[in-house]
């Protein structure tokens, strides 16, 4: 599995009006080398990477798994997703993870930083 250095958030002429990404989702999108794992334990998540030459699949459908939602993909680690609240306009917006092959099962974290804890704690695997 290779390690994601960096990735692309999506252009703010995408999001909703007024979305902010919080500061250090947009930090860890220039260098992921501040999460917190070792040469025993990948992280396994792997982050939305825009570009603008691709469709972008996980935005497309984005909000098809919860109906009357409006979210964001930031992330994948198999068949869970995490996504930030685009109803969120704080800059700070909640963060929730879906398990796309049973929604049912649905977590919801208060903001990214939350997530990233229990993520780098092995969190959904």
């Amino acid at each position: 599995m290779n390690k994601q250095t960096s990735f692309n958030p999506y252009p703010q002429e995408m999001l909703p009006e007024g979305f902010k990404y919080p500061k250090s989702y947009l930090n860890l999108s220039k260098d992921t080398s501040t999460i917190n794992w070792d040469s025993e334990f990948m992280f396994p998540w792997w982050f939305e990477d825009y570009n603008p030459n691709k469709r972008n699949i996980a935005y497309e459908l984005r909000n098809n798994k919860i109906p009357n939602s409006n979210l964001i993909p930031f992330a994948r680690n198999g068949d869970w997703a995490a996504y930030f609240n685009a109803n969120d306009i704080s800059g700070s917006p909640q963060v929730i993870v879906i398990d796309l092959g049973n929604p049912k099962y649905v977590s919801y974290c208060d903001n990214f930083d939350k997530w990233l804890e229990m993520a780098e704690q092995n969190g959904w695997t």
